[in-house]
């Protein structure tokens, strides 16, 4: 902002203060407005805008503090620098805490104001900044489901924005969990392509020979149980768009057939002689590193260079922390939990926690605490023992608590919530299949079986 477009609104009162300093700042290009009496400047900054207030601390009538929030209050962005004669370390934190950008103890050198100023103009025009993207993002584009107001979120969502209508391929990177296909809907709900089909499909989930006859389609006969014709994926996408989820799982054969689709923007049903159109946009994402990949020579370096065309990266949970409160509070709303809550130290807990499983982790422990807990505030006691950062041996109870709470069945055993839990994604979740619930359960099939096999002689 330009300094004589910049309003500093400057209170002391001390008289001979107000004019030294009103000169100073006006001979280095700023405009100011000085007041002696802090009632005055008050009435005078409901008027008037006010982008950096300067007020002494301690003046009859109204602390400094006081002006400074009163003030805030008509003018949220504004910056402030106190001044005090009275060296006071309380006084300076707490000026901070209600959101001065500095503190300067009386006598200070001319060089000192000015950086102080220069300062507080930096700090304003970041914070004008940042809520201006967010207003920005929130009007104009359709992020939903995405939850955050990091800079690392931050900066994702606008590179969503910039990318979204280049016709070009995304490769979008980052840990399993972290919402990779939340992003892709990101970008084709904010594209010129918002009103055609999303289609997604997960590359690791299928065998190689249906996973070609998903994608590309097939001729009836064209082989064993091909009963009818059946439209590709791609070409099913028509001008939407086409989501490669785990694009790393591809083998080398169905890497040489996307390629050549990809290069022709054609596709050849299984079976078929014709070829038909490609006219979607395709992202694809991957939790895995593709570089070293090619390097071991495990996927194709021309079909990467295809895709890697407009790279976006995910960053985990881990360096997002600020956006574990928000994510929390959308999970247990959309979880039709807002009757609960996490208490201060559980919320402490989560946000100290490294999320190996990113968000897709969090949104099941949360699940799993809700549904588990008997009260709307959800004790440290109540977590899993991976955030409280200690074995499950740990948590046993000795025997004499194991006596109190089989007397007064204040909390079940361990094992009787897993088992619990168990049952429930098993029978809630995964409608049943096994399958389904060891992948959201994070075990494999056999440790899944092991459990409930256990759990069928213990109920006998």
């Amino acid at each position: 902002m330009n300094k004589k477009n910049l309003s500093i609104l400057l209170v002391d009162d001390e008289v001979s203060m107000v004019e030294w300093l009103s000169v100073l700042l006006e001979q280095d290009g700023y405009h100011v407005v000085s007041f002696s009496h802090p009632e005055a400047a008050l009435k005078w900054s409901e008027q008037n805008p006010v982008h950096v207030l300067i007020s002494d601390i301690k003046m009859p009538a109204m602390s400094g503090l006081e002006l400074f929030a009163r003030v805030r209050n008509i003018h949220p962005d504004m910056a402030g620098i106190f001044m005090t004669a009275f060296s006071s370390v309380d006084t300076a934190v707490k000026a901070v805490r209600q959101g001065a950008s500095d503190y300067l103890l009386k006598p200070f050198k001319t060089s000192q104001m000015l950086a102080a100023i220069e300062k507080a103009v930096r700090e304003k025009s970041i914070t004008v900044e940042n809520r201006a993207l967010k207003e920005k993002l929130s009007k104009e584009y359709n992020f939903q489901g995405i939850i955050g107001r990091s800079q690392p979120t931050l900066k994702l969502l606008e590179m969503v924005r910039k990318v979204a209508d280049q016709p070009s391929t995304v490769l979008i990177t980052g840990e399993s969990g972290t919402g990779k296909e939340l992003i892709a809907k990101a970008i084709h709900n904010n594209s010129i392509r918002k009103d055609d089909p999303f289609i997604g499909i997960n590359c690791g989930s299928l065998s190689p020979n249906l996973l070609e006859s998903e994608l590309f389609g097939h001729r009836k006969g064209s082989f064993t149980g091909a009963y009818r014709d059946k439209e590709g994926l791609m070409t099913a996408a028509g001008r939407g768009t086409l989501f490669l989820d785990e694009i790393g799982e591809l083998n080398r054969d169905l890497q040489v057939k996307l390629l050549r689709a990809i290069q022709e923007r054609q596709v050849r049903p299984v079976g078929d002689t014709k070829t038909k159109p490609f006219n979607g946009r395709l992202i694809c994402a991957t939790n895995s590193d593709l570089e070293v990949m090619v390097q071991d020579g495990s996927f194709r370096n021309d079909l990467f260079y295809r895709l890697n065309v407009l790279p976006l990266h995910v960053p985990p949970l881990r360096d997002r922390k600020e956006d574990i409160p928000l994510l929390v509070k959308y999970f247990l709303k959309n979880g039709n939990y807002s009757g609960k809550k996490l208490s201060m130290e559980s919320m402490e807990l989560f946000t100290k926690y490294g999320w190996p499983g990113n968000v897709r982790e969090l949104q099941n422990i949360i699940e799993r605490v809700c549904v588990m807990s008997s009260t709307n505030t959800i004790e440290t006691d109540e977590l899993p023992c991976s955030l409280l950062n200690r074995e499950e041996k740990d948590v046993l109870p000795t025997s004499q608590e194991s006596t109190e709470i089989e007397d007064k069945q204040k909390v079940p055993m361990l094992s009787e919530i897993e088992k619990a839990w168990t049952y429930y994604i098993l029978d809630k979740k995964a409608g049943g299949e096994k399958r389904a619930a060891a992948r959201i359960l994070g075990i494999n099939e056999t440790t899944l079986y092991r459990r409930l096999q256990k759990y069928k002689e213990e109920d006998r």
